[in-house]
């Protein structure tokens, strides 16, 4: 990243002093470092907090990677107003308390020691340091299939619990790498010789629903139904299947930057070794550089990539978010190298600081993981110990008035869509009437499903057997409201209505010889779905082999599932 200065009075916000142009201490499109200054006025609380610290340490400017990390972006809490002692100097009072120097908002020695402890323990931990709040976090989890509450109180180490447990089930992780720690080394090396197949075509993971999708694009002279930099997951698989295209065409090192050059994950793929025919495992030496820190590392990378010119230089345009998204993968990988593992780094020493981890192919999350990472127990908000329901509907339970009062908004349009409703309780067979029939009279029938929202080669097809009728599906919706998918099938009279739920939790079916009252007044729904086919209801789960219906009225907007 390469930038032109710009010259401009500072701005004081709390008594510290930051760019103007992007509220930054350190900036290097500003061409400004303002930490020894600013320093110079907490030295005191430093001190207190680093006993073992010198004053080179906060106060002498060198290239250490030692360097207190700058605070960046204060305008996200601060709104300028004119200072009294400069028409030239922009104070800053805080948004929260419209207070000039907020004691709270503008704590600036707390959050100094707090980043020098976070960059501790992260180099400890020879990651890249990357910050992801909580709002970004559900973004990321929602792009991957995992629709979480956005009025969640879910406690941060629940929520990285389940952001990592995401991230390793779009890589299949558990199924490819048994356990941890990982050592590429023991596998055989990818190579166009002995591969059948370019690496390009070994990264691509997709399901039918996304095939579909894609297909309906292009019938609409669109290449892709999903647009650039909107979903961050399906960026971060583009980003991947573009460093898979490179290498096949010679590219080992890659710079990754958004449009405005502030944010860039350097790149260099130093191996490339194969777990199966279908599954490359690329290890990869990475550092981030970013506008508001000091990237010394990265600048000498760069620059030797650029004169070197022994290979190309894949050029990828990525979002800030989606460097998140592709820097939280390879911190998650990076833990799970052997401490055995090393790799050969250049002779000049600009890699030294490089993180190493790896790469395995991006796909869609597969229904079973879905269906465990939105499911937990207790307050629908929190997941702490419930003690009422929501008195409409009877169906969202809350830990108390607090959580209901902030999950309303988004429960209204559901709780308002079954007002009213006629409730049925159906009975549900765990098999269609032909196979069980069948059973009855000691004939076997076998019977394959399928689902759009898996991938082929993982579990998209189950085979089914009536000689072993499967038990009951676990209720992991408790007594909350779920959506199901109610599917007439093709045959005439009256064939049996297939019944699901996202996450594939329980898929059933309503039968007319079992259930002949449900199954009438279900058909008789029929005619307000998609062609008369499949409807959309709210239910939940009365007994085993039980649900209560809202038969009459739908959802305010069918899923796309």
């Amino acid at each position: 990243m390469f930038y032109e200065p710009v010259v401009d009075e500072p701005v004081l916000a709390g008594s510290f002093i930051f760019c103007r142009a992007h509220g930054c201490e350190f900036c290097h499109e500003c061409f400004s470092d303002h930490r020894l200054t600013n320093n110079s006025q907490i030295m005191d609380k430093l001190y207190a907090a680093f006993p073992t610290l010198t004053e080179a340490y906060f106060m002498v400017w060198n290239k250490s990677a030692h360097d207190r990390p700058p605070i960046s972006y204060v305008f996200d809490k601060a709104v300028a107003r004119t200072s009294q002692h400069s028409r030239k100097l922009l104070e800053y009072e805080c948004k929260e308390h419209h207070t000039l120097n907020c004691p709270t908002c503008f704590n600036w020695a707390a959050i100094a020691i707090e980043n020098i402890k976070r960059q501790a323990k992260v180099k400890n931990s020879k990651v890249i340091p990357v910050d992801i709040p909580k709002e970004e976090k559900l973004k990321f989890l929602k792009s991957m299939g995992v629709d979480l509450s956005p009025a969640t109180r879910l406690p941060n180490d629940t929520m990285e619990r389940k952001f990592r447990c995401a991230i390793d089930a779009s890589q299949s992780l558990t199924t490819l790498i048994a356990k941890a720690p990982f050592n590429p080394s023991n596998l055989p090396l990818w190579s166009k010789k002995t591969c059948k197949k370019s690496l390009l075509e070994t990264v691509g993971r997709g399901n039918v629903k996304e095939g579909f999708a894609n297909f309906r694009a292009r019938m609409k002279g669109r290449s892709n139904a999903w647009d650039l930099y909107a979903n961050p997951f399906m960026d971060v698989r583009q980003t991947i299947m573009g460093l898979a295209n490179g290498l096949d065409n010679g590219a080992k090192t890659a710079i990754i930057q958004d449009k405005e050059t502030a944010y860039a994950i350097c790149i260099r793929v130093v191996e490339v070794y194969m777990l199966n025919d279908e599954t490359p495992v690329m290890v990869i030496l990475y550092c981030r550089g970013t506008r508001d820190s000091p990237a010394y590392e990265t600048f000498g990378w760069v620059q030797q990539v650029i004169t070197d010119r022994k290979s190309p230089v894949l050029e990828v345009t990525a979002t800030p978010e989606e460097q998140n998204l592709l820097l939280a993968v390879l911190n998650a990988n990076a833990r799970r190298l052997s401490s055995t593992y090393s790799v050969k780094r250049n002779p000049t020493g600009t890699e030294a600081t490089f993180a190493l981890s790896f790469l395995l192919p991006l796909g869609p999350i597969n229904q079973r993981d879905i269906a465990r990472l939105t499911h937990h127990t207790g307050c629908v908000v929190c997941g702490g110990k419930t003690v009422s329901k929501c008195s409409r509907c009877l169906a969202m339970e809350y830990c108390g008035a607090e959580c209901q009062r902030v999950h309303w908004k988004e429960h209204k349009p559901t709780c308002n869509s079954v007002q009213g409703g006629e409730w049925v309780e159906i009975t549900f067979s765990m098999y269609p009437t032909e196979m069980r029939l069948a059973a009855a009279k000691g004939d076997k029938l076998c019977m394959a499903t399928w689902n759009n929202m898996s991938r082929p080669t993982m579990d998209n097809t189950k085979i089914h057997s009536n000689e072993d009728e499967p038990p009951l599906p676990p209720n992991i919706h408790s007594q909350n409201l779920f959506l199901i998918k109610m599917q007439r099938g093709l045959a005439p009279g009256t064939p049996q209505i297939m019944i699901y739920d996202r996450t594939r939790s329980i898929e059933v079916y309503l039968c007319h010889d079992l259930d002949s009252k449900g199954h009438e007044k279900t058909m008789a729904q029929m005619h307000t779905g998609q062609m008369g086919l499949k409807i959309y209801r709210w239910a939940k789960r009365t007994s085993g082999d039980k649900l209560s219906v809202c038969l009459n009225k739908a959802p305010p907007k069918d899923p796309q599932w």
